[in-house]
């Protein structure tokens, strides 16, 4: 793993314990309310997002692999868009959440 996954794990193991006994529909709540913390500010509509949750549940399942694939590349957009460093910014919320100072500055 990289190592700022494994920083992040780390950030999530202090806040919330062991994540070996949590299943991955456990982790996907966690998951869903920090993609529509995103999707909100990137301006998202409410609407729009109910109607995208409805389609989803017709749509052919992809692997998580896939999946996490697909949502790197519209992070790194939607960093892009907003000209920010998608890393930089992820590293800089985890030092916060550890008290510690980003190496990479």
């Amino acid at each position: 793993m990289s190592e700022i996954q494994n920083r992040a794990v780390t950030v999530v193991v202090q806040k919330e314990g062991d994540l070996a006994p949590q299943s991955s529909s456990y982790r996907s709540t966690h998951f869903l309310k920090s993609a529509l913390d995103l999707y909100f500010a990137l301006g998202g509509d409410e609407n729009m997002a109910a109607t995208l949750v409805s389609k989803a549940r017709r749509t052919k399942n992809l692997r998580v692999d896939a999946a996490v694939a697909n949502l790197m590349i519209e992070i790194a957009v939607a960093s892009h868009l907003s000209d920010i460093d998608m890393v930089q910014a992820t590293y800089n919320h985890i030092d916060a959440e550890l008290g510690t100072e980003s190496r990479r500055r």
